[in-house]
């Protein structure tokens, strides 16, 4: 388990430094960088957004950026996270901690090529499993009490859709769904256990929530975390 962000950056240095044997296309958008956040209170976060992977815009390279919750005020995908942070406080009196993973560390905006270049040859799935072991340990030091994952795709990773290639994270992590609170529940790993889970479309960009789906989605969020 990383202690700190010198060590995390190292546990994702130690499998995007080596990836002579991947594709050229794979290398190619390797040599973007890598980029993730990491926000020193996010032991306490009560919330966590967690998206596929960080986008790409042409011509920049920026080597290894971790950004803090902080930086990511002023970019619209990230504007979501803090008006569902705001709503709840004025909406439902709840003062709420936050942050955001991605499951993946490189930048790539396309996600038909993270299917086609990394999912559908051996080599790519190792590099893709490889991250998500880094995952399950920030999903270890988090501890979330509330996740939104706001990515179709996420559900594949997290095991829930087994008919695909590979089972990824679910021979480690378990839900249920509950019909009680209408919303998946972890049972598995203990550490996570009554984590709640929420299955959404983007939160920003043109396949958004709409407004009434987003209105629902804070208030289930103030139900569950009462």
């Amino acid at each position: 388990m990383y202690k700190n962000l010198e060590e995390l950056i190292e546990k994702y240095k130690s499998i995007t430094i080596c990836t002579n044997h991947l594709s050229n296309e794979i290398q190619e958008i390797l040599k973007r960088g890598i980029t993730f956040q990491y926000d020193e209170d996010e032991k306490d976060a009560d919330l966590l957004f967690l998206g596929m992977n960080p986008s790409f815009i042409n011509g920049v390279i920026d080597g290894i950026l971790p950004w803090t919750r902080q930086y990511s005020e002023t970019l619209s995908y990230f504007k979501p996270f803090f008006t569902i942070e705001e709503e709840l406080k004025s909406q439902y009196n709840m003062d709420i901690n936050w942050t955001h993973y991605d499951l993946f560390v490189f930048r790539e905006t396309k996600q038909a090529n993270i299917e086609k270049l990394f999912m559908n040859n051996e080599e790519g799935r190792v590099f893709l499993f490889q991250q998500l072991e880094i995952l399950k340990e920030r999903l270890l030091r988090t501890k979330p009490k509330v996740i939104v994952a706001s990515n179709a795709l996420i559900r594949t990773f997290l095991g829930l859709n087994r008919h695909q290639v590979a089972v990824w994270l679910g021979n480690w992590i378990k839900t249920e769904f509950d019909k009680t609170i209408g919303t998946h529940v972890v049972s598995e790993p203990a550490e996570l256990k009554g984590t709640k889970i929420f299955f959404t479309s983007m939160l920003s960009g043109q396949r958004a929530l709409d407004l009434g789906t987003r209105e629902r989605l804070v208030w289930h969020i103030a139900e569950v975390l009462k």
